[in-house]
């Protein structure tokens, strides 16, 4: 278990505080015992309970960013901020009026191609047939030496040039990729139109509007999108856990939440959801940490999207369990973790310990000879030594 910073800052705090006394004891006229001075408190038998606190901004479960790329005019706004809206429903309409007549005109142009290229077919077929026959006829004549072989050539060569398929006429490909064209061209323009009138993507609640009457759909403050849609009947909060205390958060785990709006109350959380990946802290750290998100069960008036709220989540929990405070807990050189203690007759003694639970004041002891009430030494030197006589404070 590697030392924490804060434990550190504890180890010279503790280390100042011996030496204060030490020199109190000097300064004071008396006689200094044998023995190096140190801090201490007993092993106890207590509940301790995990926690991991965060906080995060509430936001709503589900949310759609409403945007267009079309450089028409907002003709029409619908909705206003705080205004809930169904899946589907329209929010503004975009000038459409060029777009209507230019599709207009597509469509005739269409329209008019499709007669021409029906025209094309039927006299096509006509050729066809004359072709055929024509073709028939001088194969006969051939087969008596009546017809010479350049004549039908020429006659198969006619009938090989028109495009025909079982014995029907049909478009060429040049034909059919214009007829394509034509087509896509009123299926692009009837998705323009379609984009003239901007809908949301899901139910909710209007949080955000962007755009004015009279402004380009795709030009709006801050090149913000024109409408952020919702769901804030559910809430919830993405917080960011370190990769270090990951391994400890689960779905469905207990979350207490807080905020200052809420003047001192709790309403009820749960962790729904996290991350299968991790992400930077941010550009100055080499920290990783990964998104897990709160689900908000209780319900509270007071408690609205937008806001910093505070995340307990209850990790694990032991009854009665042997704990020691955190700075009781110390690390050696050789990575093992231990318990400096002190015997009846005032020597150190250092127990092996496995740690469980962790709290910022407790750690529960999972595994040492450790017993309740037995004395144990807060932030103790590396160079206590077993078997050292020590003064206990």
């Amino acid at each position: 278990m590697a030392l924490s910073k804060k434990k550190k800052v504890l180890i010279a705090v503790a280390g100042l505080i011996v030496i204060a006394i030490g020199v109190k004891v000097v300064l004071g006229g008396n006689k200094v015992p044998e023995g190096t001075m140190v801090s201490t408190s007993f092993v106890e038998k207590q509940d301790v309970e995990e926690v991991l606190k965060l906080k995060a901004v509430l936001e709503g479960t589900e949310s759609t960013e409403v945007v267009s790329k079309r450089h028409y005019e907002v003709k029409q706004l619908l909705v206003k901020e705080g205004d809930k809206v169904k899946k589907g429903q329209l929010l503004a309409m975009l000038d459409s009026s060029d777009i209507t007549e230019q599709i207009s005109i597509s469509k005739g142009e269409l329209t008019l191609l499709e007669m021409q290229q029906k025209e094309v077919l039927e006299d096509r077929q006509v050729e066809y047939k004359k072709a055929k026959k024509e073709y028939d006829d001088l194969k006969g004549l051939f087969e008596i030496g009546a017809s010479s072989q350049s004549e039908l050539d020429e006659a198969k060569r006619k009938l090989d040039n028109i495009p025909v398929k079982d014995g029907v006429a049909i478009l060429s490909e040049s034909e059919r990729q214009t007829m394509d064209n034509a087509k896509r061209k009123v299926s692009v323009e009837a998705k323009t139109l379609e984009d003239c009138e901007i809908r949301s993507m899901i139910d909710g609640t209007v949080t955000r509007v962007n755009t004015k009457v009279g402004r380009f759909a795709d030009d709006t403050e801050n090149d913000k999108p024109m409408f952020v849609i919702e769901n804030i009947d559910k809430l919830q909060m993405k917080v960011l856990v370190n990769e270090t205390d990951i391994s400890k958060v689960q779905v469905g785990q207990k979350v207490d939440i807080t905020a200052d709006i809420l003047s001192g109350e709790i309403v009820e959380g749960i962790v729904s959801r996290i991350s299968p990946t991790g992400e930077s802290k941010d550009s100055n750290s080499n920290d990783r940490i990964i998104p897990v998100y709160i689900e908000v069960l209780g319900t509270n008036d007071k408690l609205i999207a937008g806001i910093t709220a505070k995340a307990t989540i209850y990790i694990a929990k032991a009854e009665q369990a042997i704990s020691v405070p955190y700075e009781a807990v110390s690390e050696l050189e050789d990575g093992s973790t231990v318990v400096y203690t002190v015997k009846e007759d005032n020597t150190v003694h250092i127990v092996p310990v496995t740690v469980g639970l962790e709290t910022d004041l407790l750690i529960e002891i999972k595994e040492g000879e450790l017993t309740e009430g037995q004395q144990i030494i807060l932030n103790p030197s590396l160079e206590l030594t077993e078997g050292m006589t020590v003064i206990p404070q």
